[in-house]
């Protein structure tokens, strides 16, 4: 009997090991890439700058887990998700996923758009359009936009090079 629990808490412990270990994220970052058509290469590098694959991983911004991403951000994609569900890095990729999937729609398939939208919010981008008066053009890389928004293009440059 005691060596039955032993091993039942064993399985366990190794289960949530397993669940919250960044290779799993790795993993679930390759998954979701190709459950929402996204190009590999940059969901992976998109993931691995935001958090280098952590769960844990917070914010000053309030972004949280692998994809960082805000809570508004998972209301806006699912309005049934609860706060605490962002913790779960499976639902938190795939919910960043989703959520880059929808931005890649609004900028007519465009990367470099489509990523500064998802750092600096997607208000920003389309007053930074409006104001240059951009005509989107798929393979274009705007990131020349956003040299003024440090963080962002740093973003940029981690994910397009």
């Amino acid at each position: 009997m005691k060596k039955a629990f032993v091993i039942s808490q064993f399985i366990i412990l190794f289960a949530i090991i397993l669940m919250f270990n960044p290779l799993t994220n790795i993993f679930l970052t390759n998954y979701y890439a190709n459950k929402y058509s996204l190009d590999k290469k940059y969901f992976y590098r998109q993931i691995k700058a935001e958090s280098s694959f952590r769960c844990f991983a917070y914010s000053s911004a309030k972004a949280i887990g692998p994809g960082q991403i805000t809570y508004k951000t998972a209301k806006y994609m699912d309005n049934s998700i609860q706060k605490w569900q962002l913790w779960l890095p499976w639902l938190n990729i795939d919910l960043s996923a989703k959520y880059t999937q929808y931005l890649l729609k609004k900028y007519q398939n465009n990367y470099s758009l489509a990523l500064a939208a998802y750092n600096w919010g997607e208000t920003n981008v389309d007053d930074k359009i409006r104001y240059h008066q951009i005509t989107i053009i798929t393979n274009l890389n705007y990131a020349f936009l956003f040299k003024n928004i440090g963080e962002t293009d740093a973003f940029l440059k981690k994910i397009l090079g």
